[in-house]
């Protein structure tokens, strides 16, 4: 029984927090992948287009250097006069620079460009800018080399080369090998690590990869990441690639490699957050239903303990529960209520066997018919009438017992309008002010409403007694009583205040407690209040009667919590 409890209460919270978690996640997850792939199409276009411009400039300047070394008949002579001549006077120098010039402006202009190189098949040199070198005393004296192994009109070549015999450091350099007319040939060096910065610069992912390569997939020029491009030719499983060739006669092609656990860097980490969200949960719902799995068997254990104890008829007056909000309090609360309804039913079942005794008793003492007595006082009220000779205080007070006794020997199952309760209240006023004179006063406050509302008879005279033997004022002093009655919440409320002599803390104390008290006070005293208590609280579900009082200041009694319908 406890483990299908543990189960149910489980299944209740795991409900209640892993769904919630799930479902935000998953579209969280779903709305940020979008928007990320989104962005990083853009990033990559954006960058590729970028290498495409910058790529195009290169290859804009290295068609300018072959359309002006090939159509430039000034420049031809000049490099192979300069290239054929073992010897070169001031004159010979004179026309190679002049004829280099636009050449070399260019190179100085190019931050990229680190030299370029002419030769001709057969020569012992080759003209690095506007000067001529001898390949004997050159520090880069093998570059005419590769061109012989090749067969290509052009072609590239990744080399390190020093920027002058006398360096021990080498500097990486993209050569462009162009043959042309005449058995000349050009290389022009690029500095490498002058697009490697630039890439690494337009880099936007941590491990981006961003490379160009020429047609034979040799990588020409990379960002920091070239490592790990190698041997990873192929379109990629886990990366975002983007690929293509850049306009031009050279061939050029770029990639672009994003690792996709970047791109979805941000729902990989919701990701894991769901994933702790869902174990902290199993977590959190295992705890709860233990801990409610074992609250709620303890309080089921009380709730048999309580029938058991019905059954032998040992329940306690008062059972304990530590919180209002737990899941079994109301139904341990009405347990409880019932139980003590039952043993109030008993004791009043003894007192109406008591009071029973005592009225045959009297019964057997009086043996008055109701009837009889209504006759005499009609007699009483005749002859009176006959002596005085006119209606005379004696006769309205003869005529208020009569219609109150006939009133409170009525059916006292039957219940009556509380406009009649009232005109029976106020025949019981009327004979207190004949005895007492002008001594008290009686406010009457009500919603017309409420006149039609059904009540159990009786309850306005006791509590009006009680305020008048009570009151214990002088003669000088009177006695004022205000009878408010209204409807709250579709039930009646009914509030009787004088302005007695009051009582103290712990005689009001002693009275709240003996009128909540179901026993039968053998004293007699606060008979009147209690049986009102009683019969409205038996009568009604929500019935109750309140009592203030405050020394010297006067009493309150209100009766509440009446419903009943209008007839």
């Amino acid at each position: 029984m406890r483990r299908r409890f543990f189960c149910s209460k489980f299944i209740m919270f795991i409900s209640l927090t892993m769904i919630p978690i799930c479902v935000l996640g998953v579209m969280s997850i779903f709305f940020i992948n979008q928007q990320v792939k989104r962005e990083a199409e853009k990033n990559s276009l954006s960058i590729t287009e970028l290498m495409k411009q910058t790529m195009g400039e290169l290859i804009t300047t290295l068609e300018f250097y072959r359309v002006s070394v090939s159509s430039n008949t000034k420049i031809n002579l000049a490099l192979i006069q300069a290239l054929n001549k073992d010897s070169q006077g001031v004159e010979d120098l004179s026309d190679l620079n002049s004829a280099m010039q636009s050449l070399y402006y260019l190179q100085n202009t190019k931050e990229y460009i680190h030299s370029v190189y002419f030769t001709m098949q057969g020569s012992h040199y080759y003209i690095n800018g506007i000067y001529r070198e001898s390949f004997s005393d050159s520090s880069d004296n093998e570059w005419a080399l590769e061109a012989q192994k090749r067969e290509e009109p052009s072609f590239f070549q990744v080399r390190e080369i020093k920027k002058n015999k006398f360096d021990t450091k080498t500097y990486p350099m993209v050569t462009i090998y162009q043959k042309m007319q005449y058995n000349k040939l050009m290389a022009i060096n690029i500095e490498q690590e002058y697009f490697n910065k630039w890439l690494d610069s337009i880099t936007d992912y941590e491990n981006q990869i961003l490379a160009v390569m020429d047609s034979q997939g040799t990588v020409l020029f990379y960002n920091k990441n070239k490592e790990l491009l190698e041997g990873k030719p192929e379109l990629l499983e886990g990366y975002y690639v983007n690929q293509g060739e850049i306009p031009g006669n050279y061939g050029f092609t770029y990639i672009s490699i994003i690792p996709q656990s970047e791109i979805f860097q941000l729902s990989n980490a919701i990701l894991k957050l769901t994933i702790a969200g869902i174990f902290f949960s199993i977590l959190l719902s295992s705890f709860l239903a233990y801990y409610y799995t074992v609250r709620d068997y303890r309080q089921i254990h009380q709730i048999i303990n309580l029938f058991e104890q019905a059954e032998k008829g040992e329940i306690q007056p008062y059972c304990t529960v530590k919180k209002a909000n737990d899941a079994y309090f109301h139904i341990i609360n009405n347990i409880i209520n019932l139980f003590m309804s039952q043993t109030y039913l008993k004791v009043q079942l003894n007192a109406k066997k008591y009071a029973l005794t005592t009225a045959q008793l009297s019964a057997l003492q009086y043996q008055l018919n109701p009837h009889f007595l209504f006759n005499i006082l009609q007699s009483i009220d005749l002859e009176i009438l006959k002596a005085a000779k006119k209606p005379v205080a004696a006769n309205r007070m003869i005529s208020s017992l009569s219609d109150l006794l006939r009133y409170s020997l009525e059916d006292p199952m039957k219940r009556v309008s509380l406009e009649k309760e009232m005109i029976a209240t106020k025949c019981y006023i009327e004979l207190q002010t004949c005895r007492l004179g002008e001594n008290f006063s009686v406010v009457w406050k009500y919603e017309e409403e409420v006149m039609d509302r059904h009540i159990i008879r009786l309850l306005l005279q006791p509590i009006i007694e009680n305020s008048i033997s009570h009151s214990k004022r002088s003669s000088l002093e009177e006695l004022k009583i205000k009878i408010k009655m209204w409807i709250e919440n579709e039930k009646i409320k009914i509030r009787i205040a004088d302005n007695g002599l009051g009582m103290e803390k712990e005689h009001l104390s002693a009275l709240r407690k003996s009128i909540e008290d179901d026993q039968v006070e053998p004293s007699g005293k606060h008979i009147g209040l209690k049986n009102i208590s009683q019969r409205v609280r038996l009568a009604y579900r929500t019935g109750y009667l309140k009592i203030w009082s405050k020394k010297n200041m006067g009493t309150i009694v209100e009766i509440g919590g009446i419903e009943e319908e209008i007839d």
